[in-house]
């Protein structure tokens, strides 16, 4: 088939126009490319750099924290490690006040040796008494003390786990960040993570993980603040105890001296009262034979009164007369009767004055050893071990 000129140039026309609008076309798509080639480039530029930047701050912002935490460690340590001193100063106290209690225990059984009236309910047993209630208070608060104490160690403890898990995970956290810091686009160990954008990360947000570590520290300071008060009141409970048990451990000292004084005054007027006694006894027992010797002195007397009255019985008839003489010897009879019962009476009075100085002499005697005895219990064996008072305590630091 023939075709006509005026269709070989319409061909002809149609393929230029064909070409020419093929080549706007691709020359078009060239340049559009180029533009958003060097738009994407760029784009991609500022991206990865503000990731970059981002990543910076929050290093930055990981090692701020890091370093908050890890001085609030260390001072939560320091802080813990003195209260471990104040706990041992605190049970070296406790264990202390078992001395002063223990010869305290001891005076209270010795003075129960004491006998007869000497065993008397004295100031000093009630000064013992009050003294070992008051070691007994002092123990019982120190070791409630000592459970505070142990319980803040706990605390405290607890607080460092989380601070060292806090700085753990901090420290993984950075050196995550820092190796995406560093990566770059020449860098041989990044690879293609399909879908990894899609993965939750939802562990926390920036506030909520400022937050959890803020806590942390603040939780620890307060801690760190409750440690101090509490080695404070150890100090002042270990300082109040020594105090309070020292005075009343010199008010009983002194009960002692005046007790000790006051037996001692007894003891002396008890040997002056025997000496006294015993001379009198003497004395009396001198007084007693010359009171003998005087009765028996009037019997040759009273023989020969009576003597001559019986002679002058056998007087015959009216020569047995009622005279004058046979009148004097029935009055002198009488007369001596009289002197030997008077002088016999007094005789006993005598005797019962001499029973009642011996068994005044024997009580003396007796309470002069029952003063030795209470003498030789307070003064030697209580007061030996009072001398000075046993409690000794290392001085508490405070910071």
């Amino acid at each position: 088939m023939s075709h006509t000129h005026e269709e070989w140039s319409e061909s002809n026309i149609n393929h230029y126009q064909s070409a020419h609008s093929s080549r706007t076309k691709s020359e078009r798509i060239r340049n559009e490319a180029d533009t958003l080639m060097a738009n994407c480039s760029s784009k991609t530029q500022r991206s990865q750099q503000e990731a970059n930047n981002r990543l910076g701050s929050r290093i930055e912002d990981c090692n701020s924290w890091r370093a908050d935490l890890q001085t609030e460690l260390d001072n939560n340590i320091r802080e813990n490690g003195l209260l471990k001193e104040t706990k041992s100063e605190l049970e070296h106290a406790i264990a202390e006040t078992e001395r002063p209690l223990r010869i305290n225990m001891e005076c209270i059984k010795n003075r129960e040796a004491r006998i007869s009236i000497d065993l008397v309910k004295d100031e000093v047993e009630n000064s013992l008494e009050r003294e070992v209630e008051n070691i007994k208070t002092y123990q019982q608060r120190m070791q409630k003390m000592l459970a505070k104490v142990n319980q803040q160690i706990e605390t405290n403890h607890s607080m460092q786990d989380k601070l060292h898990g806090d700085l753990e995970h901090k420290d993984m956290a950075l050196e995550i960040d820092r190796d995406c810091h560093e990566m770059h686009n020449d860098a041989i160990d990044i690879k293609h993570h399909d879908g990894v954008e899609e993965e939750d990360v939802s562990g926390s947000v920036p506030q909520s993980w400022a937050k959890f570590s803020k806590n942390n520290v603040e939780e620890s300071q307060a801690g760190r603040a409750a440690t101090r008060q509490l080695r404070y009141d150890v100090n002042n409970l270990i300082n109040n105890a020594a105090s309070d048990m020292s005075v009343h451990w010199n008010k009983t000292n002194r009960a002692f001296t005046d007790r000790i004084s006051e037996t001692q005054d007894a003891h002396r007027n008890l040997k002056s009262n025997l000496i006294l006694t015993k001379n009198e006894i003497s004395e009396q027992e001198k007084y007693l034979e010359r009171l003998k010797s005087n009765i028996a002195a009037k019997d040759p007397p009273l023989r020969v009164a009576q003597s001559r009255l019986k002679k002058r019985t056998r007087r015959p008839d009216v020569e047995a007369c009622n005279d004058q003489p046979h009148q004097k010897l029935i009055e002198e009879v009488a007369e001596i009767a009289q002197s030997i019962k008077l002088l016999e009476d007094k005789l006993c009075e005598g005797n019962d004055a001499l029973q009642d100085l011996l068994r005044n002499k024997q009580r003396l005697e007796k309470d002069i050893k029952v003063k030795k005895n209470t003498l030789l219990i307070d003064q030697q064996k209580c007061m030996s071990m009072r001398r000075s008072f046993p409690y000794n305590v290392v001085a508490t630091r405070y910071y």
